[in-house]
């Protein structure tokens, strides 16, 4: 995940604890979603919803534009 991604999440003013996992390399994130979609899930956390929620509603409301061209599905 990018610094500009993680910076999004600083100024949120979310807990640490609502951010993305971290990995094994110490980094956060497996890094397949846009920033725009990382976006539009700290606006829905910050309105009170769970994060597994706020994903939910970007995926099915933004669909293959939550996901980096590189990591999309091929069929």
């Amino acid at each position: 995940m990018s610094k500009a991604i993680i910076n999004d999440y600083k100024r949120s003013g979310l807990p640490e604890s609502k951010w993305p996992k971290k990995n094994a390399s110490g980094g956060r994130g497996k890094g397949i979603h846009t920033r725009k979609a990382h976006k539009a899930v700290i606006r829905y956390m910050q309105q009170g919803l769970s994060k597994n929620e706020a994903w939910k509603r970007t995926m099915g409301g933004m669909g293959k534009h939550a996901i980096k061209p590189s990591h999309r599905r091929t069929t």
